[in-house]
């Protein structure tokens, strides 16, 4: 028990009531850490309610929810050792049909609200000269997925701040660390925002979400993401990035720098949309 205790650690995790969010959620807590969650829904979930120390109801797009949940968590616990930033949504569709509404809404929650979370949390765990950041990214982070492409931008985005954070962060005792889930079966994909109906692209959009929704109904179980998410917030040392998901499409990702961009793409473009 003593030994549980001194491995117990005070997490903040978003999107904390479906998807990854949840599962990470239980998975933390059955390893005996204090789990705080965010997000939008009503906690309606015995589960959920059993395993978290608090659940603070807000919507990330707001500026102000970010800091509240921080400010909550410190009150109660004194500290903060880990934020988990898990919230975010999606678009199918081609960027020409993809508007200025559409695509504010999506960077507003998978980048901005992202950073407003890491920018509350940086300064408790500056005073404590401790804390890890973990930043869920994708591993359409790495490449932009025909008609998902607002999605990759916005998990772009995602990677190239959480580098930068991780340099700047690391002085005074804080880590940084990027997740890169592939296909994954959750309610992701029930959720994705569908643009163009009707437009030039519409058949080929429909083969690609077609193909997408295929393989994310047939993807890895979110407790595999889980459990990775509970080895990275115990372990001493994060790493930058690591992956998630399935075999192949983690080495097909990262196997892009050696058959060369255009092979890449080409590949890319004929599974998703056969031409």
């Amino acid at each position: 028990m003593n030994n549980r205790k001194m491995k117990s650690r005070v997490v903040l995790v978003t999107g904390a009531t479906s998807g990854f969010g949840r599962a990470t959620v239980l998975a933390l807590a059955a390893a005996g850490h204090r789990v705080y969650g965010v997000g939008r829904r009503s906690l309606e979930d015995p589960s959920l309610e059993a395993a978290l120390a608090d659940y603070i109801r807000g919507d990330l797009c707001l500026p102000e929810t970010a800091e509240r949940a921080v400010a909550e968590v410190l009150a109660a616990e004194g500290r903060l050792d880990v934020l988990i930033n898990d919230a975010g949504g999606g678009i199918g569709g081609a960027l020409e049909d993809t508007d200025d509404e559409a695509l504010h809404h999506l960077m507003e929650l998978n980048f901005f609200a992202m950073a407003r979370l890491c920018r509350a949390a940086l300064p408790v765990m500056r005073r404590q000269g401790s804390g890890k950041i973990l930043n869920l990214s994708s591993l359409g982070g790495l490449a932009g997925l025909p008609f998902q492409g607002a999605y990759s931008a916005s998990k772009y985005a995602v990677e190239g701040y959480s580098e930068a954070l991780r340099c700047e962060a690391a002085p005074f005792g804080v880590q940084v660390g990027l997740v890169e889930p592939g296909d994954f079966r959750t309610g992701f994909t029930g959720s994705r925002q569908i643009v163009g109906e009707g437009s030039d692209y519409d058949a080929l959009r429909r083969r690609a979400v077609d193909r997408i929704e295929k393989d994310e109904g047939g993807g890895s179980d979110p407790k595999e993401l889980a459990a990775l998410m509970v080895s990275l917030v115990e372990r001493k040392r994060l790493p930058v990035r690591r992956s998630a998901g399935g075999l192949g499409q983690r080495v097909l990702v990262k196997g892009r720098c050696l058959m060369g961009d255009r092979l890449f793409l080409f590949l890319l473009r004929r599974y998703y949309m056969g031409c």
